[in-house]
């Protein structure tokens, strides 16, 4: 088993050092890839690391940004519910920094982005996270950088897209499908 982990969302956003807990064997392979691929780690990124870890900084950062992620994800929950269309899911995260959001699989998260993009808002695609197709009608959507009110009102303005676009495809589907 290999567990892999970066400082980047517990200690700085952008913050590109990570660490690895695995079997001496494993580790002594993945020191000669990383030998072969570069010649040395950011040697203050590690004293940085290091020092928050071992003055018991570490720690006290987490709890804060624990409490400060909760608000702002139970911010954007609220507004999910106020806004979103009823064809949305999402889970309520017990932790983290995203919310995944899934529509009904005629809807192109992808095609419908530059609509988002147009509209003031964004969100990363859902089908970014697997290796192979599928997924187009699943998105992310990070609540730890934006303010309070931006993140309700990027939900608002994102919920205006989407229940376009889903009254758009449910018209395109409505003239293939007799009956609809």
């Amino acid at each position: 088993m290999i567990y892999l982990s970066t400082f980047s969302k517990i200690l700085a956003p952008g913050f590109r050092l990570g660490w690895t807990i695995a079997s001496d064997e494993i580790i002594n392979k993945l020191t000669l890839l990383k030998q072969s691929t570069d010649l040395c780690t950011n040697v203050f990124s590690q004293y940085v690391a290091y020092e928050n870890i071992h003055g018991g900084y570490m720690d006290k950062h987490v709890q804060k940004i624990k409490k400060l992620y909760k608000g702002k994800r139970d911010i954007m929950l609220k507004a999910l519910k106020k806004y979103f269309p009823k064809e949305a899911k999402y889970v309520n995260p017990s932790g983290g920094m995203f919310l995944w959001i899934t529509l009904p699989k005629r809807i192109n998260i992808r095609t419908m982005f530059q609509k988002a993009v147009a509209n003031k808002v964004a969100y990363v695609v859902g089908d970014a996270f697997y290796p192979e197709d599928g997924h187009y009608n699943s998105m992310r959507l990070n609540f730890s950088y934006s303010s309070d009110e931006e993140i309700v009102e990027g939900i608002r303005r994102l919920s205006e897209v989407i229940k376009d676009e889903l009254a758009r495809t449910y018209e395109q589907e409505s003239l293939l499908t007799p009956g609809i």
